[in-house]
């Protein structure tokens, strides 16, 4: 029986868990969780019939780790896409919004008479943007990298990626496009220039691929369920039944064993007294993981030291339907930095999804913080509420008083994958390589979201169980 410690009870972490128990019943697993409860930023909060998702709520159902978790656990039912007739999101430009022209990809325009009959950008960023067909196709090389802002100006222009390929992108990672590279979190860009020479022509034949699956029934580009993402990880949970499960427990730090000792590999330092281990899986976020490794590998803790992240809360408002003026016939709202507002994006989260709100009321989400503005986060409660407020007042002439508000704070949540964060990951994982039944994973190595995380944690399991 090898013995597996899992630390960082978040979908990766869990995700790990579950292949281990379906693949055999010859791992002994334990998951240590610092907080009080499962998920990481995965929350769910019911109230008063709202459904509130904390953090994220969906995934890209273009990436099927996560629906094919969801469906294991029980919740095939539950799985449900964004509502057809609000697809589509507002930028604020000049303080007014204006709706993203149609036919976007990552940023990238794929239809011309939306593009072009757009208020957002001026007749030279247009004939700008169509340059794209004759821009020179650059030759990546292996190390090669670009940030976002520096990648879409290439190719279509300063404006298309000031107001609308940065809101959209480098609000994923709530974080700079100046500064976060294009190849570690939009490598279909790079991809598209490699394939194609212009992204545009290679955006319109992803389109085309697109418009098959949504003819076949995959019409959604996102994935939630039914009582919000948090029920993704209560199943899980309860799919486990061998696991041992520790909350508010911090692991401090690891230490090798000597070759051929009983009790394992390692030793695990936790803040209620030493575990052993044949495997060690740090499912926690770079930084974190950075702490961990201090004494076994100054160099490895260094390097996952070197990972950024940025902060952000999330402030909730209920509104009765009556009260709200502007049509919430959208997503929401992004926001360029080059607005120099306070806030990064709200959703309008009762019309994108189903169920979440009762009828004849609605729910927003606005997001503040990010790179940059992490001092926010250290306001009290009433004065992030009181900033969100202001601000939906003067986007969305919203002047009545909210039935009630929610304020969540995610510190050191988003990972920056800067430029050169691909080449740093390499050095990583080959420096991690060193150290038998180490194993890495979680936000801030190779790709993001909910379907990524679920995947590296499976591919973490499939090593451990080959070994």
């Amino acid at each position: 029986m090898k013995r597996v410690v899992i630390v960082g009870g978040g979908i990766t972490g869990l995700a790990a868990a579950h292949a281990l128990e379906k693949a055999d019943e010859r791992h002994d697993v334990d998951i240590v969780e610092k907080g009080p409860q499962l998920g990481g930023n995965l929350q769910t909060i019911r109230h008063n019939g709202f459904i509130i998702d904390a953090g994220p709520d969906s995934w890209v159902a273009a990436k099927p780790h996560a629906t094919r978790l969801a469906r294991e656990v029980g919740l095939g039912d539950e799985l449900i896409g964004t509502r057809p007739d609000t697809r589509r999101v507002y930028i604020v430009h000049q303080r007014k919004l204006h709706a993203m022209p149609e036919g976007l990809i990552l940023g990238v325009p794929t239809e011309i008479s939306p593009f072009v009959d757009s208020e957002l950008l001026g007749w030279d960023a247009k004939l700008r943007a169509g340059l794209d067909f004759v821009v020179p196709q650059k030759k990546w090389k292996d190390n090669d990298d670009e940030s976002i802002a520096s990648f879409v100006t290439r190719r279509l222009g300063g404006e298309v990626s000031d107001r609308l390929a940065g809101p959209l992108l480098g609000g994923i990672f709530a974080g700079d496009p100046e500064s976060l590279s294009v190849r570690a979190c939009v490598p279909q860009l790079v991809e598209a220039e490699r394939e194609h020479g212009s992204i545009i022509r290679a955006m319109r034949a992803l389109k085309a691929k697109r418009k098959a699956q949504a003819a076949s029934g995959e019409a959604t580009a996102f994935v939630s369920l039914k009582r919000g993402v948090g029920d993704l990880v209560v199943n899980v949970a309860h799919k486990l039944r061998d696991a041992e499960i520790a909350n508010s427990r911090t692991v401090k730090g690891l230490a090798r064993l000597p070759e051929g000792d009983a009790r394992g590999r390692w030793l695990v330092k936790t803040s209620d007294g030493a575990m052993f281990a044949d495997d060690v899986v740090l499912s926690v976020p770079a930084n974190a993981a950075s702490k961990i490794v201090a004494d076994l590998d100054p160099t490895l803790a260094g390097e996952l030291g070197a990972i950024e992240y940025a902060s952000a809360a999330t402030v909730f408002l209920a509104y009765r339907k009556f009260d709200v003026r502007h049509p919430l016939d959208a997503f929401g709202i992004l926001i360029p930095r080059s607005e120099n507002r306070p806030i990064l994006a709200c959703t309008f989260v009762s019309s994108k999804w189903d169920h979440r709100a009762p009828s004849g009321q609605v729910l927003l989400r606005v997001f503040v913080g990010g790179a940059g503005n992490e001092e926010m986060l250290d306001r009290e409660d009433k004065d992030l509420v009181r900033l969100a407020r202001s601000q939906i007042f003067d986007l969305l002439n919203i002047d009545r008083a909210p039935m009630f508000t929610r304020v969540f704070r995610f510190r050191d949540s988003s990972p920056q994958p800067h430029v050169g964060h691909l080449g740093r990951v390499r050095r990583i994982l080959a420096r991690a390589a060193e150290h038998p039944g180490l194993h890495l994973g979680g936000s801030g190595y190779v790709g993001t979201g909910i379907p990524d995380m679920v995947r590296q944690g499976e591919e973490i399991a499939a090593r451990i169980i080959a070994r």
